[in-house]
């Protein structure tokens, strides 16, 4: 199983959001994949190295993990953009 981890500030509701529409358009893809949130200030702490990090917000991680901005998200065209180059990571 692949692993995807979102990573927001402040925005419980947009990391939330972000994690789910993820985690919809993989299953529609029949990716399987486990997607996870935590704040951005403690990806230091995470355990599990996940395949992708989606940052919602300005991206100041220093990692050898691919990260994706997921700010356009929220949009119908960024939806796709987003997720597919999530994809790509996996």
């Amino acid at each position: 199983m692949k692993k995807v981890l979102v990573a927001a500030g402040v925005s419980v509701k947009k990391m939330n959001y972000t994690m789910q529409t993820i985690s919809e358009y993989c299953r529609g893809r029949n990716i399987d994949v486990e997607v996870r949130g935590r704040n951005v200030y403690e990806i230091n702490k995470e355990t599990k190295i996940p395949d992708v990090i989606v940052i919602l917000g300005k991206n100041h991680i220093e990692t050898k993990v691919p990260v994706v901005s997921g700010n356009e998200i929220e949009t119908k065209n960024g939806i796709k953009t987003v997720c597919e180059e999530v994809i790509r990571y996996l």
